[in-house]
């Protein structure tokens, strides 16, 4: 004879383990696995989300002897107009191209002596003496 005491079964007397859990817990019938409804974000939805947390997260940025907390966002177009302002052509087109798309998008934003009018060409028309002027007339 055995000196060990049998478990005493759950009060429905079903045995319970892997793939057989208590009956308190289990879906009642009808029901879903998901009665709230809410709907699981899609891995696109989910990239977006996560798009937007890095552009926007705090970056700390040195400015000489001043330290700044700015969006990285911000952060990576400060870097961009400084390497055009510098003259970096490449970096010179990809901003006109930048304030093109931005303005067009918002008619109301637009101001008014940004030389509008010569923003109309595609940026890769655009020689390397209008663009200057383009700059110059940024600036002023």
């Amino acid at each position: 004879m055995s000196t060990k005491k049998k478990k005493a079964l759950p009060l429905d007397n079903k045995p319970v383990g892997y793939g057989r859990p208590p009956v308190h817990s289990r879906f009642r019938k009808g029901e879903s696995g998901n009665p709230t409804g809410k709907r699981r974000p899609r891995e696109a939805e989910r990239v977006q989300a996560l798009i937007w947390e890095e552009a926007y997260r705090q970056l700390t940025v040195r400015e000489g002897d001043k330290v700044t907390k700015m969006p990285a966002l911000q952060a990576v177009l400060r870097s961009y107009i400084a390497s055009a302002a510098k003259g970096n052509v490449s970096a010179q087109r990809a901003v006109v191209k930048l304030l093109q798309d931005s303005e067009a998008a918002s008619p109301a934003l637009r101001t008014v002596g940004t030389a509008n009018k010569k923003l109309k060409k595609d940026v890769n028309d655009i020689s390397d003496e209008e663009l200057m002027d383009i700059l110059r007339a940024a600036r002023k």
